[in-house]
């Protein structure tokens, strides 16, 4: 994880103590053109002869020249998701163009801090970035298209996995993705190293390296303006290598000076490795310093040069025919798409429900709503706010509208989930009845699957039936199970029992796993409390079970739980949920039973030992959590304990009371590798393995 997170561009971001800790393989377009050169080697050679011909351009116009002209270029982003926050929205991507044109057309303040010896050399590249509005089949859009695909957790970049390319000889394509398998954060591919038209002359970036805001920050914000370099033949400072601080080198462009390139800031006098009396460009945005402000005026003409070239087709991006094509100029003349979101879809009794109008392709200037349900019923406001004061479930409708003709309807079917005033008395559910969603339990599913919980008989922990998920979930689906809501002031002393069984369908590699979790909500669902996390990897009832089939479990493999509510016990309106999320693509079936709210003297005797042990995060560097729930006082001792069985750290030895406990424990300061946590209540233990990487 940590190589993740450092991945490419730590050249805005981070000093060089934390640097010299990693790998840097930061940015991957050496390496993604290496890989594709090894299997077309007729690829390779194009791209040295055309090479040779872009550098003869360059050093012809190396007199003091800079990029005399203004270039437009079309855009499009292609998100790639798995409904998680890796899908980031249409305002991140919008921050992201505009820092290109900030940092394309030298509107960035803060070249004020480039050193005195290149202050004159800094650049104008006069590029403009443009999100397409229109696609290449002449339809209106966005520049922005999103699908659901679990290429995006670990991004191989194969020629097939390029599905949603559209003509790279009419626009910049932009692939955003959760992961990529080389750990980079992003990599390009330089004109002429690809076949013309190829699918794969794009540029793929990690989700988190996308814009300042959002899922992004502005330390990383400057990640695809190097990529963009790239795509335009711009060197590393140092060269074609991924190697800086190795050797000294030049990247064919005459005022960035010799440098074996940085990987932090560095100063006036600092920079003056190659040559005693010359200090180096680190402050470049193709070098690896995390202070990155600035192209010269020669990797400008560099750049100027690539979009004036045939290589690639980049010569037909900014014609003004492409620029009709693609919608850029004259511009478009479309009617929006309707799209919105809720600032919550769980509420209470008379609450309300803010609604953002997300339209996009063009800009709606009229709004017609519809809210199933609530008041007022209908609004021509772009942001109303509505409320709800019946249960139920109900759908929400928006048209948006401009001069040139309204949005098709977008109608989210049972979007807003009113809850009924708290019970006060006690809940048994077996499902031997109840059929799912019914008036007492609400399902939610965020994936493309239809999947969610039902009702089956195909296994039970009693009785004939139980509630479950089929293994056909789509990859890392969330789906939720939502009790009603509770006034657990009018029940002292209550605890929340369940059964549940799993199993793991990865017998081989054992890399992913599906969750079970309990949550608990004490304002109508605005936030969550986790309760408990069960990793569905190794254990039902106790027994190690891998299951390369359709699990069905016989009673005795369900596992009981318990969960004390203790701090919430006083709460007049809460509510529970159960949680799967599933694994990348080999989950299988999950099974829950015999769901029990009632006080713990009725079922104290039969679980008194139920600790409902929780550590994380799991592997972790720094710090690990351990928590646990008693039912009543008891004696805890817990211990950190190495493969040996050596005791590392005595964490604690005292009497907990009734509740939930939360510790927190430095990890820091251990060697990497498989420690153990043992918790003691009672003379009864329970312990997991930690790893600390």
């Amino acid at each position: 994880m940590r190589q993740f997170i450092y991945s490419l561009f730590s050249i805005c971001i981070l000093s060089y103590s934390v640097l010299a800790q990693v790998n840097q393989n930061w940015c991957g377009s050496i390496e993604a053109m290496e890989a594709n050169f090894n299997k077309h080697p007729e690829l390779r050679q194009q791209f040295e002869a055309i090479q040779n011909n872009l550098n003869s351009m360059n050093q012809d116009n190396n007199a003091g020249k800079t990029a005399a002209s203004n270039y437009t270029i079309p855009v499009v982003f292609h998100v790639l998701h798995v409904n998680g926050y890796e899908n980031i929205s249409d305002a991140q991507i919008q921050d992201q163009v505009a820092i290109f044109n900030r940092d394309f057309n030298l509107q960035n303040a803060d070249t004020s801090v480039v050193i005195a010896p290149l202050k004159n050399v800094i650049g104008d590249a006069k590029i403009t970035f443009v999100l397409a509005k229109r696609d290449p089949n002449g339809n209106c859009t966005s520049g922005i298209d999103r699908f659901y695909d679990p290429k995006t957790n670990s991004w191989e970049g194969d020629y097939q996995d390029y599905l949603y390319t559209w003509d790279p000889t009419m626009y910049l394509n932009f692939y955003v993705v959760k992961g990529i398998a080389s750990n980079a954060a992003g990599y390009a591919y330089y004109p002429g190293s690809l076949g013309t038209g190829s699918p794969m002359d794009g540029i793929v970036i990690l989700h988190n390296y996308v814009g300042s805001i959002g899922t992004g920050n502005v330390n990383q914000s400057r990640a695809l303006t190097h990529e963009v370099g790239h795509w335009l033949n711009l060197q590393h400072t140092w060269g074609n290598t991924n190697n800086p601080g190795v050797a000294c080198g030049n990247d064919q462009v005459n005022d960035t000076p010799i440098t074996k390139g940085f990987t932090s800031c560095s100063s006036l006098t600092g920079s003056r490795i190659c040559n005693a009396s010359i200090s180096e460009n680190y402050q470049n945005y193709m070098d690896y310093s995390y202070c990155c402000v600035m192209f010269t005026n020669q990797q400008c003409v560099r750049m100027t040069n690539a979009l004036n070239s045939s290589a690639g087709a980049r010569n037909n991006l900014s014609t003004p025919a492409n620029l009709a094509a693609t919608g850029i100029t004259p511009p478009a003349v479309c009617a929006p798409a309707a799209l919105f979101k809720a600032n919550r879809q769980i509420v209470c009794l008379g609450q309300s429900v803010s609604y953002t109008d997300l339209s996009n392709i063009s800009a709606p200037t009229n709004w017609s709503w519809v809210f199933e349900g609530g008041t007022p019923n209908t609004s021509s406001v772009q942001n109303p706010t509505v409320t709800y004061s019946t249960p139920g479930t109900y759908s929400v409708q928006l048209i948006s509208s401009n001069s040139a003709g309204s949005s098709a309807p977008e109608i989210k079917t049972n979007y807003v989930t009113v809850l009924p005033s708290p019970i006060a008395t006690s809940l048994y559910e077996s499902f031997e009845t109840s059929t799912l969603p019914n008036n007492i339990w609400m399902v939610s599913n965020n994936s493309t699957s239809n999947t969610n919980w039902q009702q089956t008989s195909n296994a039970f922990a009693s009785g004939s039936k139980s509630a479950f998920v089929s293994q056909t979930v789509a990859p890392v689906s969330t789906i939720e199970l939502y009790s009603p809501t509770y006034n657990f002031n009018a029940m002292p002393s209550v605890a929340l029992t369940f059964k549940w069984a799993g199993a793991e369908r990865d017998t081989t590699t054992h890399s992913s796993y599906d969750i079970l979790s309990v949550l608990f909500s004490t304002n109508c669902g605005a936030t969550w409390i986790p309760r408990m996390t069960r990793n569905i990897r190794s254990t039902t009832a106790g027994v190690s079970i891998d299951v390369n089939g359709n699990f069905n479990p016989t009673p005795s493999q369900f596992v009981q739980e318990v969960i004390p509510i203790g701090s919430y016990s006083s709460a007049t309106n809460i509510l529970f949920k159960i949680r799967f999320v599933s694994e990348m693509g080999l989950s299988n079936n999950l099974y829950v039973d015999d769901i029990n709210l009632s006080t713990i003297t009725s079922i104290k005797d039969q679980y008194d030992n139920a600790l409902n042990l929780s550590i994380f995060p799991n592997p972790t560097s720094d710090i690990i959590s351990v928590a646990f729930d008693l039912l009543e006082d008891k004696a805890v001792e817990i211990n950190l304990i190495d493969v040996l069985g050596k005791t590392v750290k005595c964490i604690s030895k005292q009497t907990f009371g009734n509740g939930n406990h939360s510790i927190s424990i430095p990890v820091n300061d251990l060697s990497k590798g498989i420690y153990f946590i043992k918790v003691n209540v009672n003379n009864v233990s329970s312990t997991q393995k930690i790893i600390i990487d």
